[in-house]
């Protein structure tokens, strides 16, 4: 499984433990190290912290948990500057994530205490869907052609929550990839329009299983709608999960009931049901379940983000 491609999910507002879970990371031979994006307590600013990881990384790639594109939150043209910039001055290391956000239940309490209004899931995938229409524009150029400058052929877009009159941004020296994180139908069509990689979270092989179905039939119908040259275009297979490894069945036990205190019976249950749990080998196993279906990345989230033995004991499992 040394195709396969593993990344971190990363939060916390200590910097020199972000630092060096990151150095660890990309020493022990993970693909990617995504740090969270949000105006809580729990986070510091994940543009700023990124960046500050580019100097001191050579190869890992870096990018947020999911940025959002919320106009209310941030401009759609600062967005695309920030990551063109980050972009070329990673050397190309950037992961642009993004999705339309959690449910009102989980993020009102992100947003409404800053003075941002969140919309309903429906306006979100509404002003998603025009949000990635113009950024993929901006970054992925499927269908605008360059001039000699450099620069991307002026754009306008007149839509629903956005209107460009004549923007154009210095491309980028190497494409930026797209990863749409989606379970519901009319995501999953968008992020078979634009992805470059669709990420799925929290399921068992045989939810993945029907779910992939669903996506691929939305990937053969779009394909058909793109010109020629997009018709072949691959769409990787990325998913989420939670990570509770242990060499010995002790340790494992309490890494259990710390779990379960911290995050309740009912998600612990779903996590002993739809994670990466249990001692080396038997992570090994499920891990395999997935790769079989065709997934090529899985994105971890592990009980503590710094917990630099278990991130290690995961790569040593995995490698063997």
């Amino acid at each position: 499984m040394n195709d396969i491609h593993y990344c971190l999910e990363i939060w916390g507002t200590d910097y020199e433990k972000i630092k060096q879970t990151c150095l660890l990371a990309e020493e022990l031979g993970y693909y990617g190290f995504y740090y969270g994006e949000s105006l809580t307590e729990i986070d510091l600013d994940c543009w700023t912290v990124l960046s500050a990881l580019i100097p001191i990384t050579n190869k890992i790639k870096l990018g947020p948990v999911i940025t959002y594109i919320l106009p209310e939150y941030r401009s759609l043209a600062l967005l695309v500057k920030q990551s063109i910039t980050f972009q070329d001055l990673s050397n190309g290391r950037l992961e642009f994530r993004t999705g339309a956000g959690a449910s009102l239940q989980y993020s009102l309490q992100w947003w409404y205490p800053f003075g941002i209004n969140y919309p309903t899931a429906t306006q979100r995938v509404d002003l998603f869907n025009e949000g990635i229409q113009l950024l993929s524009k901006f970054l992925e150029n499927y269908d605008i052609d360059y001039g000699q400058s450099g620069r991307t052929v002026a754009t306008n877009f007149e839509g629903l929550y956005y209107k460009i009159h004549g923007a154009s941004f210095v491309k980028p020296k190497n494409r930026i990839p797209i990863t749409v994180a989606a379970k519901q139908e009319r995501m999953m069509k968008i992020a078979a329009t634009y992805a470059d990689v669709w990420e799925c979270s929290y399921l068992t092989p045989n939810e993945y299983f029907t779910l992939n179905e669903r996506f691929e039939k939305l990937l053969e119908s779009q394909s058909k709608k793109e010109d020629k040259d997009q018709q072949n275009r691959k769409v990787k297979r990325s998913i989420e999960l939670d990570v509770l490894i242990a060499s010995t069945e002790q340790e494992l036990d309490y890494k259990k009931k710390v779990f379960a205190m911290e995050r309740g019976p009912g998600v612990y249950d779903q996590i002993l049901k739809k994670g990466l749990v249990g001692n080396p080998a038997e992570v090994c196993a499920r891990i395999r379940e997935y790769v079989d279906l065709g997934i090529t990345q899985f994105f971890l989230t592990f009980q503590d983000p710094f917990d630099l033995k278990s991130i290690e004991l995961f790569m040593d499992t995995v490698k063997s």
